[in-house]
């Protein structure tokens, strides 16, 4: 069972690298406007840009992972686990790697997923 639970960290940190590799790809790209020509536009830059392709492939990895984690665990404990460990994870990289803010309201938020992730784990 530890072993599972190792891969859904495994899967949380890959969907968080690629949060951060898209970010980062996104900032490469800069402003991006929602319109037909746009989008069309768009496309082949995505496939120039090795940040958004190592985000897709760390979504790719992500998946996988997930569906191994899934068939291992209960969703309903899996998935609250999984998304609260990425929004507390992309926050804190955010701020490391990013340089984005981050509030002590952020930090209380935090504490308190992290308090709840045990809770989730006690059987």
């Amino acid at each position: 069972m530890y072993q599972t639970y190792l891969i859904l960290l495994v899967s949380v940190l890959s969907t968080v690298a690629a949060q951060l590799c898209l970010k980062k790809g996104v900032l490469a790209l800069g402003s991006m406007n929602l319109s037909i020509n746009s989008f069309l536009g768009l496309i082949p830059r995505i496939f120039q840009n090795i940040w958004l392709l190592g985000g897709l492939f760390l979504y790719g990895i992500s998946f996988i992972l997930w569906l191994f984690v899934i068939s291992k665990i209960k969703l309903n404990t899996a998935y609250p686990i999984a998304t609260s460990l990425n929004f507390s994870l992309v926050v804190i990289f955010s701020w490391l790697f990013l340089k984005e803010q981050m509030l002590p309201v952020q930090i209380l938020g935090i504490a308190v997923i992290v308090f709840g992730i045990f809770l989730l784990l006690k059987p």
